[in-house]
């Protein structure tokens, strides 16, 4: 029997507690990793020939688990002496990217979608189903991608689906309301900060839209995000500050 010689896809998984040690350590592992680079042909930066001169350092595939992803701040405080000229993002940034973003059903005319204009259609009714059904099923499911997005060509939403789980906390005596979210592509140096923010807001702003369990009135209360993407990466022009950050 002849030996197979192929390369195998290598899935990472991580585990933090809040949103800057999940940033840190996903940029700390990615470039400990042997990481896929490439030169993207079409799209991501590159121009109407399908040249681009900036590489993306990637995950093959991540997953990150976040249990405490409510803890302030919801964004790095960068230490001082790294030689990066700013921050990814911070918490003002955040927040109107919450408010005019993700919560924002309306898109400007030279925009094809936004993630809040989907996400709009259908969160009145993930909080009615909550409010009428209860807790105990595995149906709030919110689908920000499309079936016309393939035809679209170049605009493609990077963020696919919210998925929510809420599940009775024993040990607490309480409901939590869990993210499950995932992304295709994922810019890990100026998206995930601002994104992950913007997420865990709307899971906050969702559990108080929600409130206790209707029959038995045990509270609903936050819990943890668990993140995943095909492309999880970091650009070349950003590679230095990401490396400076992670002291490599």
């Amino acid at each position: 029997m002849v030996e197979e010689k192929r390369e195998y896809l290598e899935p990472v998984f991580i585990r933090a507690r809040n949103l800057p040690e999940a940033w840190y350590l996903l940029l700390k592992k990615l470039f400990e990793i042997d990481a896929y680079t490439y030169f993207p042909e079409w799209g991501g930066g590159a121009d109407e020939q399908g040249r681009c001169d900036n590489s993306r350092r990637e995950f093959d595939f991540i997953t990150c688990q976040i249990t405490h992803p409510w803890e302030r701040p919801l964004c790095d405080i960068l230490p001082p002496g790294l030689g990066i000229p700013a921050p990814p993002t911070t918490m003002d940034k955040i927040e109107e990217y919450f408010a005019t973003y993700i919560l924002n059903p309306y898109k400007g005319e030279s925009e094809s979608y936004t993630y809040g204009e989907r996400i709009c259609q259908q969160v009145e009714d993930l909080i009615r189903f909550y409010r009428t059904y209860g807790f105990d099923h595995v149906k709030g499911c919110i689908e920000v991608a499309s079936p016309s997005d393939l035809a679209r060509g170049k605009s493609l939403p990077c963020l696919r689906l919210i998925d929510t789980k809420i599940r009775l906390d024993r040990k607490a005596g309480v409901y939590r309301m869990h993210f499950y979210v995932y992304f295709r592509a994922w810019d890990l140096w100026g998206g995930f900060p601002v994104n992950m923010g913007g997420l865990q807001l709307f899971k906050e702003w969702l559990i108080e839209q929600i409130g206790p369990h209707p029959r038995t009135g045990i509270p609903l209360e936050d819990g943890e995000m668990i993140v995943m993407s095909k492309s999880l990466n970091v650009r070349g022009h950003m590679e230095p500050f990401a490396r400076a950050r992670v002291g490599l």
